[in-house]
């Protein structure tokens, strides 16, 4: 009997051994499973397996990156300098996405308490941590910290800038997140076949762009410098006793000479280079005022370009056609390839203080003169302006005028702005970056900049629950009230039936 027992001991031993082993063998086989699907995945680039949870879609590309993205065809290593354990998430996570979308990005960590020499290579000033490189086999750029989340004013108030000229009281901007647009400025930078090159002309009072413009700029990548064509001109070598005047000539690496409302004339050498340099491919735009009919030699570079600058101070006596002041423009937009963007976005484009400008009635052959921008017919120019009688008079030249008009001539182009302020911050936050686009748009119809990186920035700011005084008594009433009411009646009931069993 004994001897059946351990028979039957034996055998379920045996069973339970055997059932044990297919347990361990199947958990085994699931593992590798398991790890063989993950090392799959992994290898999978990040667009195919990671979802943008983020509440502000920061990993959620433009089309425009996209765009931007499938043209790149040559390989580019993208550096985040950053020091051990000290990488911005967020940073690291964006620059992921770009590497899984086009197969010619590689992403390196340089931390530069390791590798102190490497940001020599680069630039001598100090780079913050997280900030990027972006290098290809043509050039590099890097990309600042500062330009990653930066401060936003584009929606201060006009009070918010009166209060900052007059009682030095700093605005509060908003804090945005623009590391898409940034990095892919960058990528379009360092793959762009000719960086524009725009040279603002300097020795005549012109204004200067404002760090924002200019930052509009750059992030356009163009590459803007100061010219004098005066001071640039050559001399003889040896003396003389008589006043001996030097080539002006325009630098050979010129995309754009940029004129911005002068308050002195330019000289007649200076007029001749800047007609040489357009009918031979060059290009020119030109801000002015309502006191540039006034320099003569201005006026003839207009009249070159079939242009008349035929009165000064530009009114309104449209209503619907001016902001605040009759004399603070918001012309009608004429189709170009300038002005259809603004058309299609339904924006304005202010122009204050504007001079008259038409067609010219004798345009010189071989130039071509398209309207950019126009007043009514109710416009009119006055022929003195002291600023204190603005009202239409018998002498004063009425309207339609041009605003801005494009220039074809010869080989070359030119846009005419009858208005600075059309780079103007003060002008461009009425308008709702009206201005700027219209801006950047004639440099980029200038320099056939093929390419233009405006992707969208994203605002970090937490918004507030805002809610009305009987919407928040009903809430408190609902979850300081109804709902621990309910738990103990639910709870009464539970306890009531249980002893009643």
């Amino acid at each position: 009997m004994s001897k059946e027992k351990n028979s039957m001991k034996n055998t379920v031993l045996t069973r339970s051994l055997r059932a044990g082993g297919y347990s361990v063998l199947a958990a085994l086989i699931l593992l590798a499973a398991l790890i063989f699907v993950n090392l799959i995945v992994s290898s999978l680039p990040a667009k195919y397996v990671k979802f943008d949870t983020s509440t502000k879609k920061l990993y959620t590309f433009d089309e425009q990156t996209k765009e931007i993205l499938a043209s790149v065809s040559e390989d580019i290593t993208i550096y985040l300098v950053a020091e051990r354990g000290t990488e911005d998430s967020v940073v690291t996570e964006l620059l992921d996405r770009y590497a899984s979308e086009s197969g010619y990005i590689r992403i390196k960590t340089v931390d530069p308490a390791v590798s102190p020499a490497f940001l020599l290579e680069y630039t001598e000033d100090s780079v913050s941590n997280n900030s990027l490189i972006v290098e290809s086999g043509r050039r590099s750029k890097l990309v600042p910290y500062s330009e990653i989340y930066k401060t936003d004013y584009s929606n201060l108030t006009e009070e918010d800038y009166y209060n900052y000229y007059y009682y030095g009281i700093t605005p509060q901007g908003e804090t945005v997140f623009a590391g898409e647009n940034a990095l892919t400025g960058a990528i379009d930078f360092v793959t762009a076949t000719k960086i524009p090159k725009i040279y603002s002309l300097s020795g005549h009072g012109e204004t200067a762009l404002s760090e924002t413009v200019q930052g509009y700029l750059k992030d356009e990548n163009f590459e803007t410098d100061t010219l004098s064509l005066i001071a640039s001109s050559g001399l003889d070598d040896g003396f003389s006793s008589s006043l001996v005047t030097g080539e002006v000539s325009v630098p050979e690496d010129a995309s754009c000479i940029f004129i911005n409302t002068p308050t002195s004339d330019i000289s007649d050498e200076e007029l001749t280079a800047l007609i040489s340099y357009i009918m031979n491919g060059g290009t020119v735009i030109v801000t002015g005022d309502w006191r540039t009919v006034s320099l003569p030699n201005m006026v003839r570079l207009a009249e070159q370009l079939g242009l008349d600058l035929c009165g000064s101070l530009v009114v309104e006596g449209s209503q619907g056609h001016y902001y605040s002041r009759a004399y603070y423009l918001l012309p009608d937009a004429q189709s170009h390839t300038i002005t259809d963007p603004i058309i299609n976005n339904g924006k304005y484009v202010l122009f204050a203080n504007s001079h008259a400008l038409l067609k010219s009635e004798n345009i010189p052959e071989g130039v071509t003169v398209t309207p950019l921008f126009t007043t009514t017919d109710s416009a009119y120019a006055k022929k003195n302006t002291d600023f204190e009688n603005i009202s239409y008079e018998s002498d004063d030249r009425k309207g339609p005028f041009l605003s801005a008009a494009a220039v074809t001539a010869g080989e070359g182009k030119a846009v005419w702005f009858a208005s600075g302020y059309i780079c103007e911050d003060s002008a461009d936050q009425i308008v709702s970056g009206g201005n700027s686009n219209t801006f950047l748009n004639a440099f980029g119809w200038c320099c056939e900049k093929t390419s233009s990186v405006s992707v969208r920035t994203i605002s970090l700011s937490v918004e507030p629950l805002t809610v009305t005084e009987s919407s928040a008594n009903t809430w408190l009433i609902i979850v300081c009230i109804l709902i621990p009411l309910s738990a103990v009646g639910i709870g009464l009931v539970i306890w009531m039936r249980r002893r009643a069993r």
